[in-house]
């Protein structure tokens, strides 16, 4: 069964761009944490996001984030000829049956279901908040078994 790792922000500095669309609460930090150390155990991991500009954003951090390590990546439908073990979507299906989903999309993902590990976060406006809160409930609701932590930056 797939077992959920829920986040919950709390007090972190912004890192989005006054009127962006992009989260500045977000912990980009703790998520690449997060990806790395499921790439290092051999895992693939889907990101999902909803929009391409937020998708472009992740894929930049994967880029800089430490310049000590790569971590092989590309958004979906970028190059159809490899299949890096990260795959970063913002709106469509996994190309692969990756072990791992981080969803930063606003509601559960129809596919969840097909990864071991789904990482989910808290962050944000309350409207944000708000649906994070319905996507526990989801997950708990139907007996999913959940795992909640309070992170910081």
């Amino acid at each position: 069964m797939t077992q959920i790792e829920f986040y919950s922000v709390a007090d972190i500095k912004t890192e989005g761009e006054p009127d962006s669309p992009l989260p500045s609460k977000l912990p980009y930090n703790h998520l690449c944490e997060v990806i790395k150390r499921a790439y290092r155990k051999g895992q693939k991991v889907f990101i999902h996001t909803d929009n391409r500009r937020l998708a472009e954003r992740i894929d930049e951090l994967l880029w800089s984030n430490d310049s000590k390590s790569f971590l092989p990546h590309h958004l979906a439908g970028e190059d159809t000829e490899s299949v890096p073990p990260i795959e970063i979507g913002f709106g469509q299906e996994p190309s692969v049956r990756p072990d791992v989903l981080v969803n930063l999309g606003q509601d559960v993902p129809l596919f969840f279901s097909h990864f071991q590990w789904v990482f989910e976060y808290a962050y944000g406006d309350e409207e944000s908040k708000e649906k994070a809160r319905s996507r526990f409930r989801f997950y708990r609701e139907r007996g999913y078994p959940l795992n909640h932590r309070q992170i910081q930056s």
